[in-house]
């Protein structure tokens, strides 16, 4: 049997990386995984899959248009199993594993109750979230990121036991570490430097984090704060016209290797209003940086110990996360580890 991951684009965000991960998980246990873009190159290229992974390209212009390619690919590839990461994409897979007998696991990107979207993009995940009660119960396993965010699937979509099984993101430290080797400080200046790496978007919460910068330039002057991420959408650039952005703050866009900037940071911060599960910060902390993080996901709690390895607030609290931010300067000798992910449990939810 094949395995084919299923990606909207060949962006590089945090989801394609744990959908990689997944995939080379997989591909370690001997299996035959190849992934399926269905709109077009996008803006990165994807060389970040070929040289491991067969690709196949549909070239669609949108990812719910994409079903009728989807089709014709499939019925050519029945003995398959898919799997997706992404819930408009997760539609488009169990309609046509529904209509061709493909079995397709499903994973949930972020918990059910998080709503951060309104006009078209409400009306859209609003109709996400109507037609997952119709077709989640036909896909054969749909992970979930956390308990919390199982427990919310169950009763959301009213599943049976069983059906939703928690399985946190994998990481791996070594390759992560690998890739930031040898780098020089992509940094300038005295610092302390802080670290946001996510698209500016709303569930990122970088209006948050800019006003809590300014903040914590009132006690450390010389701070500088770098935001790793696209910064070219309609949002984005809308809030950045808003925002109080000097030179203090480096936005450099998307960066296909961000662990150079993890590495030499003094304090990496999520600001998040929500996550499904914060990936930026477990590679973060592969570094052992002190962090400062809002609570925007119940796991951060188990990660970041108040302290030790880091400080969290509550979300859309600019001077809690500005207390975080300046407190973690302090923390020194960080040790982290992490050990949540189940590689047997995954690799069995395809056999």
């Amino acid at each position: 049997m094949t395995y084919h991951f299923l990606l909207p684009d060949l962006g590089v965000g945090g989801a394609e990386r744990v959908c990689f991960r997944l995939a080379h998980i997989l591909k370690e246990a001997g299996e035959d995984v190849r992934f399926v873009c269905l709109c077009g190159d996008g803006e990165d290229s994807h060389n970040w899959l070929s040289g491991e992974f067969k690709v196949s390209i549909l070239r669609c212009s949108r990812v719910f248009a994409s079903f009728p390619r989807l089709l014709r690919f499939l019925s050519h590839h029945r003995d398959t199993l898919l799997f997706s990461t992404h819930e408009h994409v997760s539609i488009v897979a169990l309609l046509a594993g529904k209509l061709l007998s493909i079995p397709v696991v499903v994973r949930m990107p972020t918990m059910p109750s998080n709503k951060l979207y309104s006009g078209l993009t409400g009306m859209k995940w609003r109709f996400i979230h109507t037609i997952n009660h119709w077709l989640l119960p036909q896909a054969k396993a749909i992970v979930a990121q956390t308990d919390e965010m199982r427990k919310q699937v169950e009763e959301r979509y009213h599943l049976p036991k069983g059906k939703v099984v928690t399985i946190n993101n994998p990481i791996d430290p070594d390759d992560i570490r690998a890739r930031a080797a040898g780098t020089p400080s992509p940094f300038v200046g005295a610092g302390p430097h802080f670290l946001s790496v996510g698209n500016i978007s709303l569930p990122k919460g970088v209006d948050t984090l800019v006003e809590a910068f300014h903040q914590v330039r009132h006690q450390l002057p010389e701070a500088r704060l770098t935001i790793v991420g696209r910064n070219d959408s309609a949002y984005a650039r809308n809030l950045l016209g808003k925002l109080n952005i000097d030179e203090s703050i480096n936005l450099v866009g998307f960066q296909s290797n961000p662990y150079p900037f993890m590495k030499y940071c003094d304090v990496f911060v999520l600001s998040s209003r929500m996550e499904g599960f914060p990936n930026v910060l477990l590679e973060a902390m592969c570094f052992d940086k002190p962090i400062a993080s809002t609570t925007c996901v119940p796991i951060v709690k188990e990660l970041v110990k108040p302290g030790v390895n880091g400080y969290y607030c509550n979300i859309e609290a600019p001077s809690e996360l500005a207390d975080c931010m300046v407190e973690a300067t302090h923390l020194t000798n960080i040790h982290n580890h992490y050990d949540l992910f189940d590689k047997s449990r995954f690799v069995q939810l395809f056999h």
